[in-house]
């Protein structure tokens, strides 16, 4: 019975496949329960993979031991590369989705959406130091909730990097930031939903009216997906070659100058778009423009919609099991419930304020103010939540217009309240 041992614990390829199937498999099992009519969907994927750390943290002989002594559920390298892959795939699935759409999308609507989604960015900023000032926690601490509150691991990395830089210990960040991130991706999704109640927007309407004021844009994109169901061979070799050009396009490090005049002192760390939004902007280049260069990138819908609920499920069960590890013992143990609580301050009140000011006074459709939502906040669970619950790819639309714009603020005022009160 040694291979049941070799299978159940350990690192082994075949223990590390195991946990991952049942995290994955058991998330989107319960995800699909609905409670008065809503569900969270693939979101579940990352609560079952907290639980599944917690609890496998307990019995000593599941653990792997890294180079440092360090024990973990799973490999911690393991889960960073899949995490990271999990969200490439997702984010690249989206962008080729919206691609045939998107400039004529932002020319009518972009900017609006764009600065709609400034407005949520610089509101959880200003709560971020108001709660600085008023509580007395620690500015690298309040970026940590603020990177976990808004579900930007980009924004985290770069924060680290900032406090890393000034000699300083920049675990402290991380542990704010697991604490935020779950109930992060809760608020997000409440939020969403919240809207939905409040105004009570009944889905089933929307998407009637949707299809009664279908614009020349969306008939070209109907076009081009029934195109996709009858090309029943992918082409695989776009896929990786954007994904290649994106990686090495997020990767680009953007130096800001310091503006002495304007009392605006220079960062030390540069600026990059990550590993998530590179891939991003060039998926949906290649879906705009792709066909006008004779560069294949249709693959069928049924394709397009794998690769990004796999990407999703693999990222999702990724972030449960890295937070699974310390999260029960920093919120018993530690102020970790005190920062959760913040975090929730800071991801529900500038979602509601301005997603009730989009919806009522400029008159944004709900299910663009889904993907807007989700986009401001660069939260892929939530845009999974927003297109399942849509059952249009209006959300990914949203979404997409206004990630790469808010993906650089979040880095950029990450580092800033570092170097600025730190």
């Amino acid at each position: 019975m040694g291979w049941i041992n070799e299978l159940l614990v350990g690192s082994s390829v075949g223990h590390i496949v195991l946990v991952f199937s049942f995290v994955i498999a058991l998330g989107v099992a319960l995800g699909r329960i609905k409670i008065c009519g809503i569900s969270l969907g693939m979101t579940f994927v990352l609560f079952v993979g907290i639980a599944a750390s917690h609890f496998g943290m307990q019995y000593p002989e599941l653990l792997h031991v890294d180079a440092k002594g360090a024990k973990h559920f799973v490999d911690p390298e393991v889960l960073h590369f899949v995490r990271e892959f999990g969200l490439i795939l997702f984010v690249y699935a989206v962008g080729l989705q919206v691609g045939p759409g998107f400039f004529v999308t932002f020319k009518s609507g972009g900017l609006k959406l764009n600065l709609l989604a400034v407005a949520i960015v610089f509101s959880a900023v200003l709560i971020t130091v108001a709660i600085h000032y008023i509580t007395g926690i620690s500015m690298p601490i309040m970026v940590g909730i603020l990177s976990g509150a808004i579900t930007n691991t980009p924004g985290l990395g770069a924060a680290q990097n900032a406090y890393s830089g000034m000699g300083q210990d920049a675990g402290i960040i991380g542990t704010a930031y697991a604490m935020a991130y779950p109930l992060g991706v809760v608020g997000i999704i409440s939020s969403i939903i919240a809207i939905r109640i409040i105004f009570k927007i009944d889905i089933d309407k929307e998407n009637e009216q949707l299809r009664k004021v279908k614009t020349q844009k969306q008939s070209v994109s109907s076009v081009e997906l029934e195109k996709n169901k009858v090309n029943d061979e992918p082409h695989l070799i776009p896929i990786f070659v954007g994904i290649l050009l994106g990686v090495f396009l997020g990767s680009i490090p953007i130096y800001i100058p310091s503006i002495p005049q304007l009392g605006i002192p220079s960062i030390p760390q540069p600026l990059k778009l990550g590993i998530a939004g590179g891939p991003l902007v060039v998926a949906i280049l290649m879906g705009a423009f792709g066909p006008a260069i004779r560069f294949p990138t249709h693959i069928t819908r049924s394709a397009v919609l794998m690769l990004r609920e796999v990407g999703i499920c693999l990222f999702l069960a990724c972030v449960g099991l890295i937070a699974g590890e310390n999260f029960v013992a920093t919120i018993i143990n530690g102020n970790g419930l005190f920062w959760v609580g913040l975090g929730v301050i800071i991801t529900l009140a500038p979602l509601l304020i301005v997603g009730t000011l989009s919806y009522v006074v400029f008159k944004v459709d709900y299910f663009t103010l889904m993907g807007m939502l989700a986009g401001s906040t660069t939260d892929p669970p939530a845009l999974s939540y927003s297109v399942g619950a849509a059952g249009n790819d209006k959300p990914s639309i949203g979404y997409a217009t206004v990630y790469p714009l808010t993906m650089f603020l979040r880095i950029m005022t990450a580092q800033l309240l570092i170097l600025l009160f730190a």
